[in-house]
Protein backbone atom coordinates (compact mmCIF):
# COMPACT_ATOMS: atom_id res chain seq x y z
CA UNK A 1 0.00 0.00 0.00
CA UNK A 2 1.25 3.10 -0.70
CA UNK A 3 2.51 5.81 1.52
CA UNK A 4 -0.67 8.02 0.47
CA UNK A 5 -3.32 5.06 1.18
CA UNK A 6 -1.65 4.51 4.68
CA UNK A 7 -1.81 8.06 5.51
CA UNK A 8 -5.67 8.41 4.47
CA UNK A 9 -5.84 5.19 6.47
CA UNK A 10 -4.38 6.95 9.50
CA UNK A 11 -6.75 9.98 9.05
CA UNK A 12 -9.72 7.59 8.88
CA UNK A 13 -8.77 6.65 12.40
CA UNK A 14 -9.24 9.81 13.49
CA UNK A 15 -13.01 9.53 12.96
CA UNK A 16 -13.07 12.56 10.92
CA UNK A 17 -16.58 13.63 10.60
CA UNK A 18 -16.73 13.47 15.08
CA UNK A 19 -13.61 15.46 15.06
CA UNK A 20 -15.07 18.08 12.84
CA UNK A 21 -17.78 17.96 15.00
CA UNK A 22 -16.10 18.87 18.33
CA UNK A 23 -13.91 21.43 16.44
CA UNK A 24 -16.80 23.53 16.23
CA UNK A 25 -16.42 23.43 19.94
CA UNK A 26 -12.98 23.78 20.46
CA UNK A 27 -13.43 27.44 17.87
CA UNK A 28 -17.06 28.19 19.51
CA UNK A 29 -15.35 27.93 22.28
CA UNK A 30 -12.76 30.44 21.65
CA UNK A 31 -14.94 32.84 19.82
CA UNK A 32 -17.68 32.79 22.68
CA UNK A 33 -14.82 34.02 25.03
CA UNK A 34 -15.22 37.85 23.92
CA UNK A 35 -11.85 38.11 23.43
CA UNK A 36 -9.58 40.48 20.60
CA UNK A 37 -8.79 37.52 18.26
CA UNK A 38 -5.17 36.33 18.37
CA UNK A 39 -4.79 34.82 14.14
CA UNK A 40 -1.56 33.25 15.44
CA UNK A 41 -3.50 30.78 18.60
CA UNK A 42 -6.56 30.57 15.83
CA UNK A 43 -4.12 29.23 13.39
CA UNK A 44 -2.66 27.11 16.09
CA UNK A 45 -5.98 25.59 17.28
CA UNK A 46 -6.06 23.18 13.50
CA UNK A 47 -3.25 21.57 14.85
CA UNK A 48 -4.13 21.40 18.47
CA UNK A 49 -7.21 19.84 17.60
CA UNK A 50 -6.55 17.88 14.91
CA UNK A 51 -3.78 16.14 16.88
CA UNK A 52 -5.29 16.31 20.39
CA UNK A 53 -8.27 14.68 19.17
CA UNK A 54 -7.62 13.18 16.45
CA UNK A 55 -4.78 11.27 18.09
CA UNK A 56 -6.74 10.14 20.95
CA UNK A 57 -9.84 9.08 18.52
CA UNK A 58 -6.89 6.62 17.30
CA UNK A 59 -5.10 5.47 20.39
CA UNK A 60 -8.75 4.67 21.17
CA UNK A 61 -9.07 2.51 17.81
CA UNK A 62 -5.90 0.79 18.35
CA UNK A 63 -6.95 -0.43 21.40
CA UNK A 64 -9.95 -1.09 20.82
CA UNK A 65 -9.39 -3.37 17.37
CA UNK A 66 -10.87 -6.61 18.82
CA UNK A 67 -14.18 -5.04 19.19
CA UNK A 68 -14.16 -3.58 16.57
CA UNK A 69 -13.10 -6.82 14.57
CA UNK A 70 -15.93 -8.36 15.97
CA UNK A 71 -18.44 -5.51 15.19
CA UNK A 72 -20.20 -5.73 11.78
CA UNK A 73 -19.92 -1.68 11.65
CA UNK A 74 -16.11 -1.27 12.47
CA UNK A 75 -14.78 -4.06 10.22
CA UNK A 76 -13.42 -2.24 7.76
CA UNK A 77 -11.48 0.26 10.21
CA UNK A 78 -8.15 0.55 8.84
CA UNK A 79 -6.97 -1.81 11.69
CA UNK A 80 -9.40 -4.53 11.70
CA UNK A 81 -9.37 -4.85 7.75
CA UNK A 82 -5.23 -4.46 7.94
CA UNK A 83 -4.70 -1.57 6.26
CA UNK A 84 -2.15 -0.51 8.43
CA UNK A 85 -0.04 -2.79 10.89
CA UNK A 86 -0.12 -1.98 14.73
CA UNK A 87 3.18 -0.49 14.43
CA UNK A 88 2.22 1.86 11.55
CA UNK A 89 -1.24 3.11 13.59
CA UNK A 90 1.24 3.56 16.66
CA UNK A 91 3.48 5.60 15.61
CA UNK A 92 1.37 7.73 13.86
CA UNK A 93 -1.00 8.06 16.82
CA UNK A 94 2.20 9.20 18.49
CA UNK A 95 3.24 11.98 16.04
CA UNK A 96 -0.20 13.11 15.92
CA UNK A 97 -0.90 13.60 19.98
CA UNK A 98 2.93 14.67 19.98
CA UNK A 99 1.85 17.72 17.21
CA UNK A 100 -1.33 18.47 18.98
CA UNK A 101 0.49 18.51 22.54
CA UNK A 102 3.55 21.04 20.70
CA UNK A 103 0.86 23.07 19.16
CA UNK A 104 -0.79 23.73 22.46
CA UNK A 105 2.31 24.86 24.02
CA UNK A 106 3.00 27.45 21.94
CA UNK A 107 -0.32 28.54 23.09
CA UNK A 108 -0.62 28.29 26.82
CA UNK A 109 -0.35 25.30 29.42
CA UNK A 110 -3.70 25.19 29.86
CA UNK A 111 -4.39 24.01 25.92
CA UNK A 112 -1.83 21.57 26.70
CA UNK A 113 -3.20 20.88 29.97
CA UNK A 114 -7.01 19.69 28.40
CA UNK A 115 -4.97 17.95 25.96
CA UNK A 116 -3.70 15.31 28.25
CA UNK A 117 -6.72 15.35 30.53
CA UNK A 118 -8.82 14.52 27.69
CA UNK A 119 -6.24 11.87 26.76
CA UNK A 120 -6.47 10.28 30.31
CA UNK A 121 -10.71 10.17 30.77
CA UNK A 122 -10.94 8.60 27.25
CA UNK A 123 -7.94 6.30 26.97
CA UNK A 124 -7.35 5.46 30.97
CA UNK A 125 -11.49 6.43 32.55
CA UNK A 126 -13.18 5.28 29.47
CA UNK A 127 -11.42 2.83 26.89
CA UNK A 128 -9.06 0.96 30.04
CA UNK A 129 -10.95 1.10 33.10
CA UNK A 130 -15.11 1.31 32.67
CA UNK A 131 -15.94 0.86 28.65
CA UNK A 132 -15.81 -3.36 29.19
CA UNK A 133 -16.79 -3.32 32.44
CA UNK A 134 -19.88 -0.74 33.31
CA UNK A 135 -22.79 1.49 31.96
CA UNK A 136 -20.72 4.34 33.67
CA UNK A 137 -18.59 4.40 30.51
CA UNK A 138 -20.53 7.10 28.89
CA UNK A 139 -19.19 9.58 31.90
CA UNK A 140 -15.79 9.14 31.33
CA UNK A 141 -16.22 9.23 27.77
CA UNK A 142 -18.10 12.37 28.04
CA UNK A 143 -15.46 14.26 30.14
CA UNK A 144 -13.11 13.53 27.39
CA UNK A 145 -15.39 14.97 24.98
CA UNK A 146 -15.65 18.59 26.49
CA UNK A 147 -11.76 18.77 27.02
CA UNK A 148 -12.10 20.49 23.42
CA UNK A 149 -13.71 23.24 24.30
CA UNK A 150 -12.10 24.05 27.51
CA UNK A 151 -8.92 23.73 25.24
CA UNK A 152 -10.64 26.69 23.00
CA UNK A 153 -11.45 28.58 25.66
CA UNK A 154 -8.28 28.58 27.20
CA UNK A 155 -6.50 29.60 23.86
CA UNK A 156 -8.34 32.83 24.32
CA UNK A 157 -8.42 33.83 27.38
CA UNK A 158 -4.86 32.23 28.62
CA UNK A 159 -7.54 30.35 31.49
CA UNK A 160 -9.89 28.25 32.09
CA UNK A 161 -13.07 30.42 33.70
CA UNK A 162 -16.30 29.95 34.47
CA UNK A 163 -17.74 30.52 30.64
CA UNK A 164 -15.08 27.54 29.55
CA UNK A 165 -16.61 25.18 32.41
CA UNK A 166 -20.17 25.94 31.36
CA UNK A 167 -19.30 25.35 27.49
CA UNK A 168 -17.69 22.08 28.95
CA UNK A 169 -21.11 21.17 30.89
CA UNK A 170 -22.77 21.93 27.97
CA UNK A 171 -21.06 19.13 25.81
CA UNK A 172 -21.11 17.16 29.14
CA UNK A 173 -24.82 17.21 28.65
CA UNK A 174 -24.91 16.43 25.09
CA UNK A 175 -22.82 13.63 24.95
CA UNK A 176 -25.53 10.93 26.31
CA UNK A 177 -28.11 11.61 23.38
CA UNK A 178 -25.10 11.92 20.80
CA UNK A 179 -24.02 8.42 22.24
CA UNK A 180 -26.80 6.00 23.45
CA UNK A 181 -29.41 6.27 20.28
CA UNK A 182 -26.03 5.07 18.07
CA UNK A 183 -25.89 2.39 20.65
CA UNK A 184 -29.38 1.32 20.29
CA UNK A 185 -28.77 1.78 16.38
CA UNK A 186 -26.43 -0.58 16.11
CA UNK A 187 -26.93 -2.21 19.33
CA UNK A 188 -26.39 -6.15 18.24
CA UNK A 189 -23.13 -5.12 17.74
CA UNK A 190 -22.49 -4.03 21.21
CA UNK A 191 -24.07 -7.50 22.47
CA UNK A 192 -21.91 -9.17 20.61
CA UNK A 193 -18.77 -7.59 21.86
CA UNK A 194 -20.16 -7.53 25.43
CA UNK A 195 -20.63 -3.96 25.62
CA UNK A 196 -22.49 -2.87 29.05
CA UNK A 197 -23.53 0.71 27.49
CA UNK A 198 -26.87 1.36 28.97
CA UNK A 199 -29.25 0.91 25.82
CA UNK A 200 -27.73 -2.81 25.57
CA UNK A 201 -28.18 -3.39 29.71
CA UNK A 202 -31.49 -1.66 30.51
CA UNK A 203 -34.78 -0.75 28.57
CA UNK A 204 -35.44 2.21 26.27
CA UNK A 205 -37.40 4.52 28.91
CA UNK A 206 -34.70 4.12 31.44
CA UNK A 207 -32.07 5.34 28.97
CA UNK A 208 -34.35 7.84 27.44
CA UNK A 209 -35.02 9.52 30.76
CA UNK A 210 -31.73 10.23 31.41
CA UNK A 211 -31.31 11.52 28.11
CA UNK A 212 -34.29 13.78 28.73
CA UNK A 213 -32.84 15.12 32.05
CA UNK A 214 -29.15 15.53 30.17
CA UNK A 215 -30.53 17.30 27.34
CA UNK A 216 -33.04 19.98 29.39
CA UNK A 217 -30.00 20.30 31.36
CA UNK A 218 -28.38 21.63 28.51
CA UNK A 219 -30.82 24.19 27.99
CA UNK A 220 -30.61 25.33 31.33
CA UNK A 221 -26.64 25.73 31.10
CA UNK A 222 -27.15 27.38 27.88
CA UNK A 223 -29.22 30.20 29.11
CA UNK A 224 -26.28 30.53 32.42
CA UNK A 225 -23.53 31.14 30.03
CA UNK A 226 -25.95 34.24 28.96
CA UNK A 227 -26.91 35.58 32.16
CA UNK A 228 -23.14 35.23 33.36
CA UNK A 229 -21.16 36.20 30.24
CA UNK A 230 -23.35 38.26 28.25
CA UNK A 231 -23.32 36.57 25.37
CA UNK A 232 -25.18 33.76 23.76
CA UNK A 233 -28.75 34.97 24.08
CA UNK A 234 -29.44 33.65 20.50
CA UNK A 235 -27.92 30.10 20.96
CA UNK A 236 -29.53 30.07 24.58
CA UNK A 237 -32.92 30.44 22.60
CA UNK A 238 -32.29 28.14 19.53
CA UNK A 239 -30.98 25.77 21.92
CA UNK A 240 -34.37 25.59 23.52
CA UNK A 241 -36.16 25.19 20.59
CA UNK A 242 -33.76 22.69 19.04
CA UNK A 243 -34.25 20.60 22.68
CA UNK A 244 -38.09 20.48 22.85
CA UNK A 245 -37.93 19.24 19.02
CA UNK A 246 -35.13 16.75 20.68
CA UNK A 247 -37.34 16.05 23.11
CA UNK A 248 -40.53 15.17 21.10
CA UNK A 249 -38.18 13.07 18.94
CA UNK A 250 -36.97 10.67 22.56
CA UNK A 251 -40.44 10.83 23.25
CA UNK A 252 -41.72 9.49 20.20
CA UNK A 253 -38.76 6.73 20.39
CA UNK A 254 -39.77 6.10 23.96
CA UNK A 255 -43.44 5.03 22.67
CA UNK A 256 -42.67 3.65 19.96
CA UNK A 257 -38.79 2.17 20.05
CA UNK A 258 -37.18 1.53 16.88
CA UNK A 259 -33.55 1.88 15.27
CA UNK A 260 -34.77 4.52 12.76
CA UNK A 261 -36.43 6.44 15.52
CA UNK A 262 -32.94 6.12 17.09
CA UNK A 263 -31.21 7.19 14.09
CA UNK A 264 -33.46 10.15 13.67
CA UNK A 265 -32.42 11.29 17.24
CA UNK A 266 -28.87 10.74 16.81
CA UNK A 267 -28.79 12.56 13.59
CA UNK A 268 -30.11 16.01 15.21
CA UNK A 269 -28.19 15.79 18.38
CA UNK A 270 -25.21 16.76 16.23
CA UNK A 271 -27.19 20.10 15.04
CA UNK A 272 -28.12 20.83 19.06
CA UNK A 273 -24.47 21.34 19.85
CA UNK A 274 -23.35 22.98 16.36
CA UNK A 275 -25.80 25.60 17.07
CA UNK A 276 -24.85 26.45 20.72
CA UNK A 277 -21.21 26.63 20.09
CA UNK A 278 -21.34 28.54 16.59
CA UNK A 279 -24.05 30.95 18.34
CA UNK A 280 -22.28 31.63 21.21
CA UNK A 281 -20.33 34.27 21.11
CA UNK A 282 -23.34 36.43 19.54
CA UNK A 283 -25.80 38.82 21.59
Amino acid sequence: MSFIKKAKALFNMTKPAQMGLLLITVYGAYFAAGTSINIRNLLLLLPVGIGGIGGVTALNMYLEVDIDSIMARTRKRPLPSKQLSNTEAIVGIILLILIGIIAADFINKYVVFAIIMGLFFDIIGYTELTKRTTATNILFGGIAGAMPSLGGWAAATGYYGIGGILLALIVLAWIPMHIWFIVYYNIDDYKNASIPMLPVISNEKTFGNIVVFSIISLAILSWLFYFLEGRGMIAASLSTILVIIALLKINKFMRYPSKNNALSVFKFANSVIAVVFVLARFF
